[in-house]
């Protein structure tokens, strides 16, 4: 390859890396002053472990926190407060309705359950029940980690999910935690503890509406074989699949129901999802799509996975946090534990990283190091993006991924170095022993990226939370080194034809003995 070409192929991947790398790394504000463009590394959402948990205590109706029953009970001047000194109960940190624990009410006093009364056990039994399914829709989000317990002696649930800040909003908010992020994390706690079965209404008002699938006497949930989220180019849809029998008897159902032009909504259990059909076009496709313009595309997820939890049949029998009695949801953000700084040390341990296994092959390698050099910036600008466009939830443990994929490029280069390295020991030209030193190595670097293909493969597809994000970043991790490998060799091939010495180049030095006389 001649100089030109060889000038013009470096200098295109150098511009191509620089570009990438100031739109990866700079944020900087825009014209006018308001808004500013945040880079990609902002732009990552950071697990528990960097930016801090979210907490919330979920209370099934009949149960109240000691702070709202005491707002209560110790005001004198409330008309209820003797109403609440009588209704309720102490149980551990909560209060619980009498009638929860057995208590019946005659003539206007509560009479004590009769021996044996299994109300208060049965009622304990159905909050665990409801926390086993809340993990399971929480699971499903792909949260790098959460938690659901059973608190207060069995009267509440307690809930803790990473509060998903990307560095920029965790800048932001750390005294007022106002983002747009820790509002989906709310939404998605009480989107994912609604409870009750699937239905279609023929009112957007559940008072007063009707089952529009009660003329057919069949199990709604079985017409359905489940329900996704999408997204593309910023817009997403709920995805709900009828399978073959669902299709036919939905079909059935919306004709008996008269031909009307009503719209039928769907329901989990009192509350409306938002998500409608016309009764009179009947259902053409068995695949039912819906763009909710009034959603976001965390809380486009939370329904979908709300679906698919009582379409298989998992329900949460009790409502929870009912904002007449409890006020809604109330949220409390953590910061990290390693600090309010934690994501800014672990940035610099990852640059101080790539600076290293940028320099060490520079010294050792000569211009040849610089190659390696290009390659290594390759591979930490397109984990960036990567993780950025697929959004997966970064913390120490994944960014440890990373940091082993970047060491697996590494071993994957010097390997085939020094297997280079040696062939011009013997001799032979740099041309003859660059061919010779890949051939030798391309099974021991393709065996090891096979493997670790693999495991990660298995720990992204079999893992839940921050093993499946660790599966995940060291799939990309593994697959972007075998790649920039070949790539190193393609630009030590494009970089070196110019060079008069190919050795010295490379930084080998060529030994030729004297003939002896």
């Amino acid at each position: 390859m001649g100089k030109v070409k060889s000038a013009i192929i470096t200098a295109l991947f150098v511009a191509a890396v620089a570009v990438l790398a100031f739109f990866a790394t700079v944020s900087f504000g825009l014209p006018g002053g308001v808004d500013t463009y945040n880079s990609f590394v902002a732009n990552i959402h950071l697990g528990a472990d960097l930016t801090g948990n979210a907490y919330a205590t979920l209370y099934p109706e009949g149960v109240i926190s000691t702070a709202d029953y005491q707002l209560v009970a110790n005001d004198e001047e409330n008309s209820d407060s003797e109403v609440y000194a009588e209704k309720y109960l102490e149980r551990g940190g909560a209060y619980v309705s009498k009638d929860k624990l057995g208590y019946t009410y005659v003539d206007g006093n509560y009479v004590e359950p009769a021996e044996g009364d299994k109300t208060e056990s049965e009622f304990k039994a159905s909050i665990k029940h409801d926390a086993e399914v809340l993990l399971k829709r929480l699971g499903d989000k792909g949260y790098s980690s959460y938690s659901v317990l059973v608190g207060d002696e069995g009267f509440s649930i307690k809930v803790s999910l990473p509060t998903n800040f990307s560095y920029v909003e965790y800048k932001e908010s750390q005294n007022t935690y106002s983002s747009d992020n820790l509002a989906d994390q709310i939404s998605a706690i009480n989107v994912l503890s609604y409870s009750g079965e699937i239905s279609l209404r023929d009112s957007n008002t559940y008072d007063g509406s009707n089952s529009v699938v009660s003329v057919i006497k069949h199990d709604f949930k079985s017409f359905f074989s489940g329900a996704s989220a999408l997204t593309r180019g910023g817009s997403s849809w709920i995805l709900i699949n009828l399978n073959d029998y669902g299709f036919e008897k939905l079909n059935e159902a919306l004709g008996n129901y008269g031909g009307s032009e009503t719209t039928a909504y769907f329901y989990i259990g009192e509350t409306c999802l938002g998500l409608s059909v016309t009764i009179a076009d009947g259902i053409a496709d068995k695949t039912l799509a819906f763009q909710p313009s009034n959603m976001t595309a965390s809380a486009v997820q939370d329904v979908a996975i709300l679906l698919n939890s009582a379409i298989a049949g998992n329900e949460i029998s009790n409502v929870y946090n009912d904002e007449a009695e409890n006020s809604g949801t109330n949220v409390i953000a953590t910061t990290s534990k390693f600090g309010a700084y934690a994501p800014v040390y672990l940035f610099a341990a990852l640059l101080a990283i790539v600076v290293a296994a940028i320099i060490g092959p520079s010294v050792k390698y000569k211009k040849l190091g610089l190659v390696n050099a290009l390659s290594v910036l390759i591979y930490a600008l397109a984990m960036v993006t990567a993780i950025m466009l697929i959004d997966i939830q970064v913390t120490i443990a994944g960014a440890f991924a990373a940091i082993l994929g970047l060491a697996l490029l590494l071993f994957s280069n010097i390997v085939s170095f020094e297997a280079i390295r040696k062939e011009t020991l013997t001799g032979r030209t740099i041309q003859a022993s660059v061919k010779l030193g890949y051939k030798k190595t391309v099974f021991a670097v393709l065996d090891i990226h096979v493997l670790l293909l693999v495991i990660a493969v298995m720990l992204a597809l079999i893992g839940v939370g921050e093993v499946a994000a660790f599966g995940f970043i060291s799939l990309i991790g593994v697959i972007a080194s075998y790649v920039l490998h070949w790539f190193t060799r393609f630009m030590w091939f494009v970089t070196s034809s110019p060079a008069r010495d190919k050795f010295k180049f490379c930084g080998f030095a060529r030994e030729v003995e004297d003939d002896e006389d």
